[in-house]
């Protein structure tokens, strides 16, 4: 099995080579397409990861299926019915519970025994801050900055919520994010954001971004550069990360035909 997927994942490869590599489409109202799968593959990850996306008539998502290696690694299912929450299972069983806004945004998941996260959004439903709350106090972990409806830096700070420890800042291409890809994400996942759980993706395709670690002098920068391959209908494909030190992260797209 693990042989057969490395064949297909050359072959996609191959196939997107011969596709259009200029930057996404400028033009804000092109077409938008919702998200089928997503791969990904990195020389830490130690196979590759896949999600594969179903949606309701109304183009809200209702689960997906993960895979690692092209073998099965459960299906979670959403469910919306209580108002202001939403829940999931993995396999059947309860995974994980949520509060959600009017704009169907997590705001908070309870952890138990007193202690949560909690987020919050600007009017524009982009997602500026995430808190962890243990200890009996309240502890700043991100901040984010929003400019002209992108993701331009984002902060992540000591226990303490006060001390940055590291930061970085996100600059972007001319090509527009019209598929809604979330790329500065408020979470570490590729999975959780597709469905603008925890706020809208950046206008704009990400370029490259700086990080570094404030505590640090002098300020010692290391960039992650992005590249990208499209298809005929100028949709990402493929969106390859190379790291300072020449490493690689890649994550592979497919979308539903309307």
């Amino acid at each position: 099995m693990k042989k057969l997927f490395g064949i297909l994942t050359i072959a996609l490869l191959v196939a997107t080579a011969f596709t259009s590599c200029k930057k996404d489409s400028t033009d804000a109202t092109a077409k938008a397409y919702l998200v089928k799968t997503i791969s990904f593959t990195a020389d830490w990850n130690g196979g590759i990861s896949g999600y594969e996306f179903a949606y309701n008539t109304n183009k809200k998502v209702t689960g997906f299926n993960r895979t690692f290696d092209a073998g099965a690694d459960g299906v979670f299912v959403y469910d919306y019915s209580v108002s202001g929450k939403l829940s999931a299972t993995k396999d059947g069983s309860a995974y994980s519970a949520y509060d959600i806004n009017a704009q169907g945004f997590i705001t908070k998941e309870d952890w138990g025994g007193g202690e949560y996260a909690t987020w919050e959004y600007d009017a524009n439903g982009y997602c500026t801050k995430y808190y962890e709350f243990w200890s009996g106090v309240n502890h700043l972990k991100y901040q984010m900055e929003i400019t002209n409806g992108n993701i331009t830096k984002w902060t992540t700070y000591d226990d303490d919520g006060v001390t940055a420890k590291k930061i970085k800042e996100f600059f972007y291409s001319a090509g527009k994010n019209i598929n809604g890809l979330h790329q500065a994400n408020s979470i570490d996942s590729d999975w959780k954001p597709v469905g603008n759980f925890y706020g809208k993706p950046s206008t704009n395709l990400l370029d490259h971004f700086d990080y570094w670690d404030p505590r640090v002098t002098p300020v010692s920068k290391s960039t992650s550069t992005f590249t990208y391959q499209f298809d005929t209908k100028d949709r990402p494909v493929l969106a390859t990360k190379t790291l300072t030190d020449l490493s690689t992260e890649i994550w592979g797209y497919t979308y539903y035909e309307e």
